[in-house]
């Protein structure tokens, strides 16, 4: 039996209300990807090898509790609906498990530290899993209607950017003012946690409960197993969004969390801060002149076709002289941002397109699953990231800050191990999501006719010849 969700039209209000829900989407694993390593290293005094494998222990329990809230979430059946509830649940446990993490308690014991961190870290991942699946899902359900979920998908990336433009300038600029002496250790913590803790939770609190759940879904719920956790990896077109976003996520955890040592050791004249600023503010310029093609112009020719442009301005980041000109600098950095803008903006604005053919080609819409997987590929992303970045800072000899010596002299093998980072990033990961995104066919024509065909196979109504066009489409990208 299919249980038919409230139909009421979209109105600008509940967008935008849930929209602004996504400062965390973009914020928290911004904050995460910029300062979070610095954090551990600097403040805390735990080794660059030590911050990354803490980190990857708990990517490890994302690689189980992400696809398992997933599945949570697709069974949910509740008066409230199936997502709201863990956005309320969630939002209210955010502020705990960030005051938590960025407590900047010091252990005699390193290893008590450690474990402390860890514990922290899985404490505030598991908060995270249990809004940002459910919030991903629901960002398809919201609508029914192509063009309305397109314009709710790119209004929630608005936020988002936006959120990840203050979450890498402010950030930054508090750790550089407490690197220098001149912002006191317990303001920076309460800013960090408590400052950005409001900024997350109240819009994901508020938005569950005022918007409404539209898509109708099945009243018969699915036995647990992990068949049904990772079941969307069958479909081919999930697969190829699945390698877009996870290299355009890596680079620019890479970027960010890379870019305060950049400025502190390769090219001190520099600000971290306007470096990140002015690499996220392009993507804000160009945000409305993308939001005008996503319903004429191929969403993968959009990903790609400026990422050429970005490849060439990382070479000439990793590249610049430790002497050189701040303002070129912020140039290069200008166009890097200019290539690399529609890659950042479209992994999601595809999602519910993608989600659609994995209903045709699975007979099911089981979106908390692709939503789990999708939450998932970011969080192990950015632990990849930043663990590779701990192990290959410490192999090639980094010197940690000591109370004594806060801002230490790096050796030559630190200083091109930081600037081969940025190059191998944008090269390496962005290279591949080139290719990939050239072999994706997926246009606007064709996601509005998926998004017919299933309407049609819902009401009963699908004529031999539409069920032929299906199978057509469910072979090419299902």
């Amino acid at each position: 039996m299919t249980h038919q969700q409230e139909n009421k039209p979209l109105k600008l209000p509940e967008l935008l209300l849930f929209a602004s829900a996504d400062m965390f989407g973009g914020g928290g694993q911004t904050i995460l990807s910029v300062i979070y390593l610095v954090f551990l290293t600097n403040i805390l005094g735990i080794s660059p090898a030590w911050a990354g494998a803490v980190i990857m222990v708990a990517k490890a329990w994302d690689a189980i509790s992400d696809p398992l809230m997933g599945v949570i979430s697709d069974n949910t059946r509740s008066r409230f609906g199936r997502r709201k509830p863990y956005l309320v649940t969630g939002g209210a446990l955010l502020l705990v498990s960030m005051g938590l993490l960025w407590l900047p308690v010091r252990f005699e014991s390193a290893s008590l530290q450690i474990v402390y961190v860890t514990f922290t870290y899985l404490l505030y991942s598991t908060v995270s899993t249990v809004i940002s699946v459910p919030y991903s899902s629901l960002s398809t359900e919201i609508t029914t209607d192509f063009s309305a979920r397109n314009r709710v998908n790119m209004t929630r990336l608005v936020f988002s950017l936006f959120a990840t433009a203050i979450c890498t300038v402010v950030p930054t600029m508090l750790f550089n003012q407490l690197d220098k002496g001149s912002l006191p250790l317990n303001t920076f913590y309460l800013l960090i946690a408590f400052g950005f803790g409001l900024l997350f939770a109240l819009p994901n609190i508020l938005a569950g409960f005022v918007v409404k759940e539209r898509v109708p879904y099945e009243q018969t719920k699915r036995s647990f197993s992990l068949r049904v956790m990772w079941e969307p990896l069958k479909v081919r077109a999930f697969r190829k969004l699945l390698a877009l976003y996870l290299c355009q996520s890596i680079t620019l955890d890479i970027v960010s969390a890379v870019v305060i040592y950049y400025g502190l050791y390769v090219v001190p004249g520099i600000s971290s801060t306007v470096f990140l600023g002015t690499f996220l503010g392009m993507q804000l310029v160009l945000f409305p002149f993308l939001m005008r093609l996503v319903d004429r112009v191929p969403k993968p020719t959009i990903y790609r076709f400026g990422l050429p442009l970005s490849m060439l301005g990382a070479l000439g980041i990793a590249l610049f002289p430790g002497e050189g000109s701040p303002l070129l600098l912020y140039v290069i950095t200008g166009l890097t941002a200019l290539g690399f803008a529609g890659a950042q903006t479209m992994s999601w604005i595809m999602f519910p397109d993608v989600v659609d053919i994995g209903e045709l080609s699975l007979k099911q819409r089981n979106t908390g699953s692709f939503s789990g997987a999708m939450t998932f590929v970011r969080k192990a992303s950015s632990a990849i990231a930043i663990f590779l970045i701990g192990v290959l800072l410490s192999l090639s000899g980094f010197v940690k800050p000591t109370l004594e010596i806060a801002k230490p002299i790096q050796p030559d093998s630190t200083l091109l191990t930081i600037r081969l980072i940025i190059l191998m990033a944008f090269v390496l990961l962005m290279g591949t999501a080139w290719l990939t995104a050239r072999r994706f066919a997926l246009s606007p024509e064709l996601s509005k006719r998926v998004k017919l065909l299933l309407e049609r196979e819902r009401d009963g109504i699908l004529t031999a010849e539409e069920n032929m066009e299906k199978e057509a489409v469910v072979k090419q990208l299902g």
